[in-house]
This record gives C-alpha cells, structure tokens and sequence, in this order.
C-alpha cells in the first residue's frame, strides 16, 4: 500500500516562509519514506538516481518557500517535480547507457542508498555550496594527474637490455603508441561519461510547448527545442567542451575555447571545431538525428566515423547504425529551427503527442476511431490555432470545447 503524505502543519509552513532551514529539514525528514517511494516510482528502471531526485525536489521546495500557503500546494509541487525531473532523469540515463554500450565505456559502480541523515547533509550541504574559483579547481586537478602520471612512470620503468635488437623495440613502441592512444580514448570517454552524470553537471530543460535560446561560457549559442534538456559538464570550455542533449537542440559553436565542441545524442558523439550542428534524441522515438548546417561536422558512433557537410543529414538507429536520412525525415526532425512544424502521414495518435510536445496542447479525443486516421502537417511552430486548423483539415476532425475541455471530435461522422 503506498504511504500517505502526512499534512504539514501551518507553523511549519510559515517557518519554511520565513527561510527556517529547521522547517526544511523536519518536512524532508518525516516525508523521507514517501519521498523515496514516489521517487523509485517514477524512476521505473533508474531507481539508483533516486537519491539524486529527492535530493533534488527538497532543494526546489527551499527555492519555491515563500510561495507555499498549504500542505496541498506543498505535495502537489512536490509531485510536479519528481514527475517532470523523473522523466529528465530517465531520458538522460538512457542517452548515456546508449553511449557506455556503443563506446564500450564501464558504468559506474552503484553504491548503498544514502540515509536520510547521509541525504540531508548532503541537501544542506548544497544549500550553501561555496563559490569555487574554476581557474584553481582545475590547476590542481591537472597537478593531480601530474603526480599520479609521474609515480605510475617511475614504478613501472626499469631497465632494458641494450642486446636487445632493434627491430623489436620499434615494433613493441609502435605496438605501445596504439594501445597507449586505444586507452587514452577510453579513458577520456569515461571520464566524460561520468562527468555528465554528476550531480552537479549544470542543466538547461525546457518544458512542452517552451522553446528558449541560451548562451555557453565559451560564447555558443544553444537553441533548445520543446520538452528538450541539455547537460553540459561542469567548468564547461576549460578541461572539456561536451554537452549531452536528450530532446533537441541546435548549437552555433562560439570561439571562445580551442578545444573541440562535442555533443553527445543517441548514443554518438557529434564534433565540430566552428559552425553549426543540430541533433535530435527523444527517448520515445525509433532513432536520432544529426544535422550539419555548416561544414567540418563529425559524427562517430562505436568505429564508425562519418564527416558531414552542409545541409547533410544522418540517422543514428538505436543498434548504433549509421545512414542518410530521407528528406522527409530531415524536415520532421528540424523544421522547428525555420519557424515551422513538420508532421508527414503519421497517425491521428501520434500527432497528438507531437502537437502536446510543441504547443502543450492537451486535447482530447472523443471518437476512438480517429487515432489510427493518417495526417499530415506543415504549420508555423509559434501559432496553436494553426495547428488545430490544420488537424481538423487533415484528419477530418472538428474542434470544439467540451465542459472547459479542449476537444477532437470525428467530423467525417455523420450527424443524427
């Protein structure tokens, strides 16, 4: 049986009003269990990031304080976040599973969950996350891995006998050189790969219907799509320059690092020095897609590697396959980017999560025989009413309110 949410109190609420962090920490503490359970809940199969979705709702509620006036405006917040981070959650974990499978990276080993003591100090914790000074945190990471390199060279290097003949050292050097480079690759993958799925690798998402434009700190310039989110690793331009998109989003690479841009989406890495690449990655649908909208776009997925050119577009399978996309395709994928919404012969069903996603229009049907009617669709991005005009054209539907209700009826049906 699922545990209640116990109402909180007025004097609890009007503590957390006024900042109490006391008030934060008896309400996470005597909803630790149920907060857990609707986080395993929403998490299906990712129920190991679930200590990084409480921990995460807790800090939005603390965000949100002032804004609470009952226990009902508390849980139904709270219910809102761990739905909406959940799914983020998931979509993310399943672009980076896709990548340790096609790269042959080693996930990371999982580990007990914390306790509600181990969680919150971890919460508190964060609440007053000091400002480091990037500059530093990097200088001594990389007088970290000096040392390290150093000790490693010093232990294994002994000496060689000089009768040994040439011939061989040079074919174990080669040999050496390919491995060492094989390795180095790995490593930097999955290091890349962890970085993404840190807690606190900075995150930009957009809700349904919410398209945004945004700028990297090495001067990029991200255009994001509807019900899209991008993580990028944390210092992003210093030591790496990667970003993970699960959704979509196009990117004009700025020169404010001389390091390469990677975006990683369906389980490829997507590189580019200059220019401007698209991708598109949502979980529910049977591929991804890469756009190169200028030259010098690089795509590679496990061995394979492929340079596209302007106007290029390819087709990521989720078994890691490579292949030109068809026109049609292309336009469904990226139209949004020229102002407009593509939609080619699809059924009525399926439109209708395609016009949720980018108008969050939530409509509903009322003849159950229209979902498996076929439509298509070429209307602007920004206008809803263009939308629904053109599903009443295309699938013979007629729209209408319903008891305040937004509503699909069958318009090919005939009237009594």
């Amino acid at each position: 049986m699922p545990t209640p949410f116990a109402a909180i109190d007025a004097e609890a609420i009007a503590a957390l009003n006024k900042g109490d962090e006391s008030a934060l920490e008896r309400i996470f503490r005597s909803h630790f269990d149920v907060l857990v359970e609707r986080a395993h809940e929403r998490l299906t199969d990712e129920k190991a990031a679930a200590p990084r979705l409480v921990a995460g709702v807790v800090r939005a509620v603390w965000d949100e304080r002032a804004a609470f006036k009952s226990s009902g405006e508390i849980e139904g917040f709270i219910n809102e976040e761990l739905r909406n981070r959940a799914r983020a959650i998931r979509s993310r974990l399943a672009a980076v599973h896709r990548f340790e499978k096609t790269e042959g990276v080693k996930p990371l080993e999982s580990h007990a969950a914390p306790t509600a003591d181990q969680l919150w100090t971890e919460i508190a914790t964060a609440l007053h996350q000091p400002v480091v000074d990037p500059a530093t945190a990097a200088k001594e990471r990389r007088a970290h891995l000096a040392h390290e390199a150093a000790g490693h060279i010093a232990g294994v290097a002994k000496p060689r006998n000089w009768k040994v003949p040439a011939a061989l050292a040079v074919v174990g050097a080669v040999a050496l050189y390919f491995a060492y480079g094989s390795v180095m690759q790995s490593s930097q993958a999955s290091l890349v790969t962890s970085l993404l799925q840190a807690s606190n690798a900075p995150t930009v998402n957009s809700r349904p219907g919410q398209l945004g434009t945004f700028a990297l700190a090495d001067s990029s310039v991200v255009r994001l799509g509807a019900d899209s989110r991008l993580i990028r690793v944390a210092n992003f331009g210093r030591e790496h320059r990667t970003a993970l998109v699960t959704g979509t989003a196009a990117v004009t690479i700025g020169k404010g690092s001389a390091l390469p841009f990677e975006m990683r989406a369906g389980g490829a890495a997507v590189t580019a020095a200059a220019g401007e690449l698209a991708v598109r990655d949502f979980a529910d649908e049977p591929f991804a897609l890469v756009q190169a909208r200028s030259d010098g776009v690089g795509v590679k997925i496990g061995k394979t590697e492929r340079a596209l050119k302007a106007g290029e577009t390819v087709v990521i399978g989720r078994d890691s396959t490579l292949r030109d996309a068809t026109a049609d395709e292309a336009a469904t994928a990226f139209s949004w980017l020229d102002g407009k919404l593509v939609v080619k012969e699809v059924s009525v069903r399926d439109a209708m999560k395609t016009l949720y996603r980018w108008y969050a229009l939530d409509i509903a049907i009322r003849d159950s025989v229209v979902l498996d009617r076929m439509v298509s669709l070429e209307v602007p991005i920004d206008s809803s009413q263009a939308a629904i005009a053109g599903m009443e054209r295309g699938a013979e539907l007629r729209f209408e309110w319903d008891k305040e209700r937004m509503t699909f009826r069958d318009a090919a049906k005939k009237k009594p």
